[in-house]
């Protein structure tokens, strides 16, 4: 089934080219930047509907890597489908954030 074989896909790194979304071109300009999407993991809930995990990179569109932003972001989740799809809920797990970076020791 299409499920088990994206499942089993998205346990591979995979990178995506985003040009700059339609809703943010008044504000970034207009690039193709390639992002990486870490993991994907579909879990089917009931009728239409599934629960989708994403781990991306910085600065990932995920909006646009669910609904393909009119072709915009190749591959998305909608090409590699062959369906429509687009987000009721986002919400955002975790951050991985290397920050504050560390104090280099400096004898004196």
């Amino acid at each position: 089934e299409q499920l088990t074989e994206l499942n089993s896909n998205g346990k591979q790194e995979m990178i995506i080219d985003q040009k700059t979304p339609i809703r943010v071109l008044h504000r970034r300009a207009p690039l193709t930047r390639p992002k990486k999407i870490v993991s994907l993991e579909i879990v089917h809930l009931e009728g239409h509907f599934y629960r989708v995990r994403i781990e991306s990179g910085a600065g990932t569109y995920i909006k646009e890597f669910v609904h393909g932003d009119l072709g915009r972001t190749v591959p998305s989740l909608a090409s590699m489908t062959g369906a429509t799809a687009d987000i009721l809920e986002l919400d955002v797990e975790n951050v991985s954030l290397d920050f504050p970076p560390p104090l280099s020791t400096v004898e004196c």
